[in-house]
């Protein structure tokens, strides 16, 4: 990552220890002190500063592309700085942000129409109109841009030839005016707007004129200095801080100056947001009693359609056996995660899909003996290693890791535990490198055919989110059956369908769906909760947040 030089960050603290102890009461690590003790070349603290707000970030943040593949933290930063067609609000439904109302879908869910604001602007003053959408809508689709979300848009005329290079641009994407955007698939496609209107705009007038091939790795997505979300991006400090600026050419007035996202542990965020020091921070459960007794700060929860999960390996022929995967979920029991390294702050679930669209019932109950004969059944070989991947940082998952390895070892599944940083990570999803993967968020309420991006055979990663290199026909068919159907209801049905036999082949061991506890400080007004921080929508209407 590019990083720019400049003058230190003025919400570093100077707080000693025992001023951070007293704030949560005691409940503090060895590592939050550590992180947040007396430096005496970082200056004073600058929390409560006027129209400056501290927040959480719960990961470094890698690039901030869209079409790279998705990552909670650069998506959550984005969401800041770039604005898309739509957005999931805080009940995640789809509402409009640069486009003016919903999309119009034909009855044939062939054609979908887009109609964007009038006189929107990017960050420079130039206007934003429907050719960037068109702009970045083909750059999306184009595999040589270096994009991982072009198997979203499988289904738009054309598509087939942009990815073999036989076309430069989608057929079906046109811009007929300034505010129009018309896309017409090859079949049926009820829930393109749900796949794609989330993604961030691109500026066509600074990047369009840069080389389509390797188009994701230019410098412009170390230092997005031009957009259209409600902040502009000022600097990187890597490790340290990203800095924004407010937009002074959003579609709305930007009431905060300054924003600093900061990549820190859970728990140095809740011991700076009861220092003043962290305007805004996601809480561990484990902290909420000693949270809820701070001074000046307001605790909100939402429930959440994002889930952690751990993503198995596929691609191995260990693991191609959905016996083995079955154990796997038997073997842990995530009722006791739930209750205990949730403090009861989530719920179990059974499926990708959220809600009243996943299956009803048992379910897969906690039960070593069950899952010790069915590991038996597929010829399971205990005497090699099992390695389990996770990002470090995040209470729930670091206790839940130590947890699962053991509950996996006692059904004799031989587990050893690896903490990553998101670029080994990743690199082991492209690589098919790792055996399991713990991971979260994800946003699979607004649009259920999203589902598809993380299990359908083409969204394989990097084409898509399907790190767990699964397939399955009888998926894949459902779902372009329920893209093939424009009544909501009659699509209901069908995903349930999908939800039945994803249920069955367990693409991946899903684990719960964690509630999402913020906390603020009450000089922050306007903020709306979402149960989803680090997926694709990120925050909604940033905007109409205030500090007082």
């Amino acid at each position: 990552m590019t990083i720019r030089s400049g003058r230190r960050h003025p919400t570093t603290a100077g707080v000693g220890r025992r001023g951070l102890a007293m704030a949560l009461g005691g409940a503090l690590t060895a590592g939050a002190l550590a992180a947040c003790s007396s430096d005496p070349t970082q200056g004073s603290s600058g929390g409560g500063d006027t129209g400056v707000l501290n927040m959480y970030l719960y990961q470094k943040p890698k690039t901030f592309s869209p079409l790279a593949p998705n990552n909670g933290p650069d998506q959550l930063v984005m969401s800041f700085i770039f604005d898309s067609l739509y957005g999931a609000d805080a009940s995640y439904a789809l509402r409009p942000r640069l486009a003016a109302a919903a999309p119009q879908v034909s009855e044939d869910a062939k054609s979908v129409t887009f109609t964007l604001k009038p006189g929107l602007k990017w960050s420079d003053g130039k206007p934003l109109t429907a050719k960037d959408v068109v702009f970045t809508y083909n750059a999306l689709a184009n595999p040589a841009t270096g994009s991982a979300q072009a198997g979203k848009f499988a289904a738009v005329d054309g598509a087939g030839d942009l990815s073999d290079g036989k076309a430069a641009s989608l057929k079906g994407v046109t811009a007929p005016d300034d505010t129009t955007v018309k896309i017409v698939t090859t079949r049926p496609a009820a829930g393109l707007p749900g796949l794609i209107g989330n993604i961030p705009i691109l500026p066509e007038h600074v990047l369009g004129r840069l080389p389509v091939k390797g188009l994701g790795d230019d410098a412009f997505f170390t230092r997005p200095t031009v957009g259209s979300g409600a902040f502009t991006f000022v600097q990187y400090k890597t490790d340290q801080y990203v800095e924004l600026a407010a937009n002074p050419h959003h579609r709305q007035p930007v009431s905060i100056k300054k924003v600093f996202l900061k990549p820190v542990t859970s728990d140095v965020a809740t011991a700076q947001l009861g220092t003043g020091e962290m305007d805004l921070a996601q809480i561990s459960p484990t902290d909420l009693p000693a949270v809820r007794k701070l001074k000046d700060v307001k605790v909100v929860t939402a429930k959440s359609p994002g889930f952690n999960r751990i993503a198995v390996n596929q691609s191995q022929a260990r693991f191609k056996d959905e016996r083995v995967r079955q154990a796997l979920l038997t073997a842990i029991d995530r009722k006791g995660l739930v209750d205990k390294v949730l403090a009861g702050a989530g719920t179990v679930v059974d499926s990708s899909f959220y809600g009243d669209l996943a299956p009803s019932g048992a379910g897969y109950p906690y039960d070593p003996e069950k899952a010790k004969s069915l590991l038996a059944a597929a010829g399971w070989d205990s005497s090699k290693p099992v390695t389990l991947s996770w990002v470090p940082g995040q209470r729930d998952r670091d206790t839940a890791a130590t947890v699962i390895q053991n509950q996996l070892k006692a059904a004799g599944v031989n587990v050893e535990l690896k903490q990553v940083q998101v670029d080994e990570l990743l690199s082991s999803y492209e690589k098919k490198s790792y055996d399991l993967a713990l991971f979260g968020g994800g946003n699979y309420a607004t649009e259920p055919s999203t589902v598809a991006t993380i299990a359908a055979c083409d969204q394989a990663y990097p084409a898509g989110g399907n790190v767990a290199h699964f397939c399955d026909a009888g998926l894949d068919g459902l779902l372009k059956k329920a893209d093939a159907v424009a009544d909501p209801a009659a699509r209901k049905g069908v995903f349930q369908e999908a939800a039945k036999v994803e249920n069955t082949k367990v693409p991946y061991l899903w684990l719960y769906n964690p509630d999402t506890i913020w906390a603020y400080r009450t000089r922050l007004s306007g903020f709306e909760p979402s149960g989803v921080p680090t997926n694709e929508v990120g925050f909604w209407e940033q905007a109409n947040w205030k500090l007082g």
